[in-house]
């Protein structure tokens, strides 16, 4: 049987008289019903210089689907279909809703569509600017049926804009639309299809589906996330990305998170698992803030590991981590960071790892590590203004280490910042940016993880752009434990006197050096005996 349908038949008077007997839906992830005028009149006038205005996509679905609809009372829609089948508009929505709005003359979000006029001397569709200017028409009363009779009467002695008018109406109502409909094609099925759709400019994704899938008038999954990222206490960590929750409820329900096992969680599965998913992932934070270094999560090398590390408390049942546990989940953190082992295969590899973690709690004695192959080399690579998995490992090693101010010793608090960008005001250029050019580096090299350490606001603001040999200097002489607050740092004996000669290459070297040997003790890399090599490039973005 086949599944894709093109249909060229369909014009704009077809697809109004679906929605308005309730067979055409939108679907409920779908989040913006219009546009602005301004981008409905050049929808408008394409339509009547008869230009293409794109294909509209439709999903067709049986009555069992009915949990995907948004509720378009507020237009006026029955809420049940006058068939058996639902047409869902998977591309194409805010078009067809905006068109809707202007041709039948209604309003919403407090803005009247129906003051969309169309200008019978210039042919042209528009938003009156002036009361007085003649002959702008709005075009719901040329769209409209009686309007339209009213509007001959009154131009009745004007042939031109007679002919105007009915030229105009027939435009818009035979429009040719151009349809791909699929059919006959469970969830399971069409999801592939949701996720290459780009609405708005805007990729669907997997969360958006189990949220139209798991709606009721009684619980909104996506309003109750909202509230959960707005406690205050996950709000000064930063909010938790929605598909982090669709992940942690199929984990806890279904023991398993990939997208198809997302998919099929139920009304009645989030709202029995809500409370208690809620309070792993609030334990699961405070866990990586005060084991892992994971003070924002800004700096967390995947969200992702939020939902394995909730899996821990809700499979365990306590709000507390056992000692002996302690230790397999601290290996499994930084070896999954320093392998790069979420970078692919994501969900798969989480289930490997929330199965070993059932074992472990089930009395087994389980060892969760993977192989780090890293070098200075690949710590130099990893910069401030690129997504690098390796760059937020040592961050988390920077601030797990208690950084301290090298002036005076004041610990340094980085709660509630970006810590991962650049441009936080606890992060510091060691060798100023502005100076680059004076170490004969280059701007990408000035960037580089090594040369950026954690300090305060306070601190930050007295060195401004002072070379190292300058304000290392000044601080040495009135702090004689200035080299115990710099291995707060990862700065040794070796790097410090680097940077008191404004050496850049020989400073990143040696404090390359101290982290690569703390994280290959935390990564027990003389013990590695599992061999899976999933190191992969970062990827730059811009600040």
């Amino acid at each position: 049987m086949k599944k894709i349908e093109i249909i060229n038949q369909w014009c704009l008077s077809r697809i109004f008289e679906e929605l308005n007997n309730g067979n055409m839906r939108i679907p409920r992830f779908q989040r913006d019903y219009v546009w602005e005028r301004s981008k409905v009149v050049k929808l408008l006038n394409s339509i009547y210089m008869q230009y293409p205005i794109g294909t509209f996509f439709l999903w067709e679905a049986d009555a069992s689907m009915s949990t995907f609809c948004r509720d378009m009372s507020d237009f006026g829609f029955p809420k049940e279909p006058d068939g058996k089948k639902f047409l869902f508009i998977l591309d194409g929505q805010q078009r067809i809703t905006s068109l809707y709005l202007a041709l039948n003359g209604k309003s919403f979000n407090n803005i009247d569509y129906g003051t969309i006029c169309f200008n019978l001397d210039k042919k042209i569709f528009k938003i009156p600017t002036l009361k007085t200017e003649p002959n702008n028409i709005p075009v719901w009363k040329i769209f409209n049926g009686s309007a339209h009779k009213d509007l001959i009467m009154q131009f009745i002695d004007q042939r031109e804009y007679v002919q105007s008018i009915l030229d105009c109406r027939e435009l818009l109502q035979n429009y040719p639309i151009s349809i791909v409909k699929t059919s006959d094609m469970d969830l399971e099925s069409v999801v592939d299809i949701f996720e290459r759709i780009n609405q708005g400019g805007k990729r669907l994704t997997a969360f958006d589906l189990v949220h139209a899938s798991v709606w009721s008038e009684d619980f909104d999954l996506r309003t109750e996330i909202s509230k959960f990222n707005d406690e205050p206490a996950i709000r000064f960590f930063g909010s938790i990305n929605e598909e982090i929750f669709t992940q942690s409820l199929a984990l806890n329900v279904k023991n398993d998170c990939t997208k198809l096992v997302q998919l099929k969680l139920t009304n009645a599965d989030c709202k029995t698992y809500w409370e208690q998913t809620k309070e792993c992932l609030r334990l699961a934070v405070d866990y990586m803030k005060m084991n892992l270094g994971v003070q924002n999560i800004s700096i967390m090398p995947y969200q992702n590991m939020l939902s394995v590390v909730q899996y821990y408390f809700f499979k365990g049942g306590s709000n507390t981590m056992q000692s002996r546990h302690k230790q397999v989940l601290e290996d499994w953190f930084w070896t999954t960071t320093f392998s790069n082992r979420y970078s692919s295969s994501t969900l798969t590899r989480m289930n490997e790892d929330a199965c070993k973690i059932a074992s472990m709690l089930d009395g087994k004695d389980v060892s969760i590590r993977y192989t780090v192959k890293l070098n200075i080399s690949d710590l130099k690579r990893s910069r401030m203004n690129t997504r690098s998995v390796i760059k937020d490992g040592i961050l988390c090693l920077m601030a797990l280490n208690a950084p301290k101010d090298f002036d005076n010793g004041n610990l340094v608090t980085l709660n509630n910042t970006n810590a991962s960008r650049s441009s936080s005001k606890e992060n510091h250029h060691f060798f100023p940016y502005s100076l680059y050019n004076k170490f004969g580096v280059q701007i990408d090299e000035i960037n580089s993880v090594l040369n950026f350490a954690f300090i305060t606001k306070r601190l930050n603001l007295d060195i401004l752009d002072d070379k190292p040999s300058v304000y290392l200097a000044k601080y040495e002489s009135t702090n004689p434990d200035i080299l115990d607050h710099l291995h707060s740092h990862f700065i040794s004996k070796d790097a410090f006197e680097a940077a008191k000669n404004d050496d850049f290459n020989t400073f990143v070297e040696e404090r390359g050096k101290e982290l690569l040997q703390r994280i290959n003790t935390l990564c027990h890399v003389d013990e590695q005996t599992e061999s899976e090599d999933i190191f992969e490039k970062d990827d730059e973005y811009d600040e």
